[in-house]
């Protein structure tokens, strides 16, 4: 059970995660991801990775669900990597492909071993896409 403590930090989190400013909202980004088993704080941290204006809050925030949100926070950033084709999701399959290759996160393997039938068209495109990034 969460306690009153936890639902004030991130509901003051969630608050900044919206702010005006931009320092503000990049700075609450990393502390979401230690709610990630929260589905307020994913959904939130989802949005951003979607539709934030700002590339390198979108990159942050697909960050967050690759490494803490186990296979699921995984296939929403695969989703988003097959969903845009544009040169500025690239930074996020950059970022995939850092974690991996500097020991981070076991970023293909834990995509590999994701049972293909949860995959969509857009996750298969994204795996695909990262393993060329990888040239694995």
């Amino acid at each position: 059970m969460e306690n009153k403590s936890s639902d004030v930090e991130l509901s003051g989190m969630l608050a900044n995660s919206r702010s005006d400013d931009n320092a503000t909202r990049a700075g609450v980004i990393a502390e979401l991801g230690r709610y990630m088993y929260r589905s307020d704080a994913r959904k939130r941290l989802e949005e951003i990775m979607i539709g934030n204006e700002i590339v390198t809050m979108r990159v942050d925030a697909a960050e967050q669900p690759t490494r803490y949100g186990g296979e699921e926070g995984l296939l929403a950033v695969l989703n988003e990597l097959g969903r845009r084709q544009d040169s500025e999701v690239d930074y996020t399959a950059y970022m995939l492909s850092e974690l991996d290759n500097f020991g981070e996160f076991p970023v293909l393997d834990t995509a590999l071993s994701i049972n293909e039938e949860r995959l969509t068209p857009d996750a298969k495109r994204g795996l695909t896409d990262l393993r060329a990034l990888m040239q694995r």
